[in-house]
C-alpha cells in the first residue's frame, strides 16, 4: 500500500537552466515512508528579460591583457566592513601614478568574477544562472539586494506560487491599492502594546510630479501571468565614453533576446525592459536612442539626467567627507580620490567620469565666488558662471591659467602616458573632454517613449546644487573686475587658493557641502545627485511618470523599501504595453 502524501511536506523545487537555456528541475526521490513532494513552478514560455544598467563604479573592473596579463582587479568595490578596510588600506598606500596606471579606460575591462549569493526565497534562478546573466559584473552589496528583488517579484508574484490560495507579494498588494502599512510606532511604556497605524497612501511618499498614478487593476495584474521576467545585469568600462557603454548594452539586449529565443521553450517579442541607477540612465538613454524598437520601457533611478557640479569640484579638492568626525565618508574618500591628485589622474583621461560634468541644460550659474565675512551678508565678486557655454567658460580652464581654473595640468598625466599616445597631459584632457562634449550635445533631453523615473529631492541628502569659492578677507572693489582674471600664487590639492593682490595674499576656499538645515532647494538632492539634475527628465516628452522622493541617498537608493515598491509598480505598468501573449503562439514550430 502506498504511503500518504502529506501536503504538508510540499516543497519547493528551485528552477535551473541547463547549458543551453532550457529550464530544468533538479529534484532527489524520499523514501517510500515519507514521499514529500516536489513543486515546480513552470515559467511562461513568453520572455519580456529585464536588464539592470547600474552607474559609475558600480561595475567591478579589471586590467585586461594589455595592461597586465593576470587580469589583476582595477576596481573593486568592498563588500562588508572587512573588505571596506582592506580596501581603504591598499588605496591609501596607492600612488597617483598606479592608480592611474590601475584605472584607465584603455588598460581596463569588465571584472565577472564578483560576488554572487542569492538570498533564501528566491527560486526561479540558480546561483550559477545569475552569474551566467552577469551578476558578478556588479558591485553586490549596492545591488545584489535589488536585482534578487526584482527577480523573485516579478516572476513569483504570490508568496507560495502553485499553491491554491496563496496570497499576493506584499509589493503587488502596494501597487494595487496605493496603500502601505505606516512604520511601526515604538511602545510608549512598559505593559504598553505596541501598535501599527492605518494604512497610508503611496501617492504621498512617492510624490509623483508629472503623469497619473493609478493603481494596477486586477485585469493588469493578471497579464503579469503571461510573461517570464529573467533578470539579466549589464555591467560596462565606465572609465570609458557612455557611447562605448551603450553601444554594449544594444549588443547586450541581442544577446539576451538571441538567448532565448534560440530555445525551444522560450520565445521573446523582441523587447526588453530596462532597470537603471544613476549614470546607468545616460547609458540607457543613448542606447534608446540608437535602438528604441528593442526597448519595451525604462525605469529610471537617480539619474543625473543633466550632470552635477560636484564633479568639478572633486577636480580640484577630491571627495568630500563631510565633516572631521565621518569616518565613513573618509574611507569612501580614500578609495574614490581624497585629493585632487588622486581623482584628476583618473578623471581627466575618462570620458566616462567627464560625463557627469553639468551639461549645457544644467541651470547656469552654478559656480560663484563670494566674499563671506561673519556677522555681514554674502556678497557676490563675481558673475556666476557659466554664463551659456561650460566647456570653453570652465572645464577647458587650468590652474596654471586662472586660479579657479578646473584642471591642474600636472596632475593628468602622473604615469606619463601621453608619450605612448603621441600627446601631452592637456592633449588627453581635451579630447576626453571632447568626446563627452559630443555625447551631450547628442543625446541632449532624449529618453525612451515608455519611460518612468524618480529622483531624490531631499534636504536631509543635501548635494552641490552649486560650488561655492569664498573668502574670508574683506576685498576692496579694486580687485573684484580683474578677480576672475588672476592666476594663484598657490594651491592646495584639497581646495585652497592663494593669490597675491597688490602685495596683499587673499585666500580663497572651496565651500563644503551645506549643513542639513542650510542651502537652497537647489542642494536638495541624494547627497550625490541635486534635484535640478534629477528633475531634468521631467522636461522629456517620453517621460509618462517621474516621481520626486525623500529618505535614501544615492548609492542606497535601491535598498530603500519605498523605492523598490515604486520601481515595480513602474514595471508593472510598462508590461501593460507588451503584446497580449494570447496573440502569438504557445509552442514553436
Amino acid at each position: 500500500m502506498a504511503a500518504t502524501v502529506l501536503p504538508e511536506a510540499t516543497r519547493r523545487v528551485p528552477l535551473a537552466f541547463d547549458d543551453k537555456g532550457e529550464p530544468v528541475f533538479d529534484t532527489v526521490c524520499s523514501p517510500k515512508s515519507f514521499r514529500m513532494r516536489a513543486r515546480g513552478v513552470i515559467p511562461p514560455c513568453h520572455v519580456i528579460p529585464v536588464i539592470f544598467v547600474p552607474g559609475i563604479m558600480g561595475t567591478n573592473l579589471r586590467m585586461n591583457e594589455a595592461a597586465n596579463g593576470k587580469k589583476l582587479a582595477a576596481w573593486s568595490p568592498p563588500n562588508g566592513t572587512a573588505d571596506g578596510l582592506g580596501e581603504v588600506r591598499k588605496r591609501k598606500a596607492q600612488v597617483p601614478k598606479d592608480r592611474q596606471l590601475q584605472m584607465t579606460a584603455s588598460r581596463t575591462e569588465v571584472d565577472d568574477r564578483g560576488k554572487v549569493e542569492l538570498p533564501q526565497g528566491v527560486l526561479t534562478l540558480t546561483t550559477d544562472e545569475a552569474v551566467r546573466r552577469g551578476w558578478g559584473q556588479l558591485h553586490f552589496d549596492s545591488y545584489g539586494h535589488v536585482l534578487a528583488e526584482l527577480e523573485r517579484s516579478l516572476n513569483d508574484q504570490y508568496e507560495e506560487p502553485g499553491k491554491p490560495g496563496s496570497k499576493k507579494m506584499a509589493v503587488w498588494a502596494v501597487a494595487q491599492t496605493l496603500m502601505k502599512n505606516a512604520p511601526i510606532q515604538s511602545c510608549t511604556g512598559e505593559g504598553d502594546p505596541c501598535f501599527r497605524p492605518e494604512m497610508i497612501d503611496v501617492r504621498t511618499v512617492w510624490n509623483a510630479v508629472k503623469g497619473t498614478v493609478s493603481a494596477l487593476t486586477e485585469d493588469e495584474f493578471t497579464r503579469l501571468d503571461d510573461f517570464y521576467y529573467p533578470v539579466w545585469a549589464y555591467g560596462y568600462n565606465w572609465l570609458d565614453s557612455n557611447e562605448a557603454a551603450a553601444d554594449g548594452l544594444c549588443q547586450r539586449i541581442e544577446e539576451v533576446l538571441a538567448w532565448y529565443d534560440k530555445t525551444k521553450y522560450f520565445m521573446t517579442q523582441g523587447k526588453v525592459i530596462l532597470v537603471t541607477h544613476s549614470m546607468g540612465g545616460i547609458v540607457a538613454r543613448r542606447a534608446a536612442q540608437k535602438d528604441a524598437g528593442k526597448i519595451l520601457g525604462v525605469v529610471h533611478g537617480v539619474q543625473p539626467v543633466c550632470g552635477a557640479p560636484v564633479v568639478y569640484r572633486r577636480f580640484r579638492a577630491g571627495t568630500e567627507v563631510g565633516s572631521f568626525f565621518n569616518f565613513t565618508g573618509a574611507a569612501v574618500a580614500t578609495i574614490v580620490g581624497w585629493d585632487a591628485a588622486d581623482i584628476t589622474c583618473v578623471m581627466a583621461n575618462s570620458p566616462g567620469a567627464l560625463e557627469l560634468l553639468p551639461t549645457k541644460n544644467y541651470p547656469p550659474g552654478w559656480l560663484t565666488v563670494s566674499q563671506n565675512i561673519t556677522g555681514e551678508p554674502i556678497v557676490e565678486l563675481a558673475r556666476a558662471l557659466p554664463i551659456a557655454d561650460p566647456y570653453e567658460e570652465i572645464y577647458s580652464k587650468r590652474v596654471q591659467d586662472v586660479w579657479w581654473g578646473m584642471v591642474d595640468e600636472t596632475l593628468i598625466d602622473p604615469a606619463k602616458l601621453s608619450k605612448d599616445k603621441d600627446s601631452t597631459p592637456m592633449g588627453m584632457y581635451r579630447n576626453a573632454l571632447k568626446i563627452a562634449k559630443k555625447l551631450h550635445d547628442t543625446l541632449g533631453l532624449y529618453c525612451h517613449h515608455n519611460t518612468y523615473a524618480h529622483y531624490g529631492s531631499d534636504k536631509q541628502e543635501v548635494s552641490f546644487g552649486k560650488v561655492h569659492w569664498f573668502t574670508n578677507h574683506r576685498l576692496q572693489n579694486s580687485i573684484k573686475a580683474e578677480l576672475m582674471g588672476l592666476p594663484a600664487a598657490s594651491w592646495t590639492l584639497q581646495g585652497e587658493v592663494n593669490l597675491t593682490y597688490n602685495n596683499n595674499s587673499i585666500k580663497f576656499e572651496l565651500a563644503n557641502r551645506p549643513g542639513r538645515e542650510g542651502g537652497d532647494d537647489a542642494d536638495s538632492g541624494d547627497g550625490t545627485v541635486p534635484s535640478p539634475s534629477g528633475a531634468t527628465i521631467e522636461r522629456t516628452d517620453g517621460a509618462h511618470c517621474v516621481f520626486r522622493m525623500k529618505g535614501f541617498d544615492h548609492q542606497g537608493s535601491y535598498s530603500n523599501r519605498d523605492v523598490v515598491d515604486n520601481v515595480i509598480y513602474c514595471i508593472g505598468k510598462v508590461i501593460q504595453n507588451a503584446m497580449p501573449a494570447k496573440n502569438f503562439p504557445t509552442e514553436k514550430s
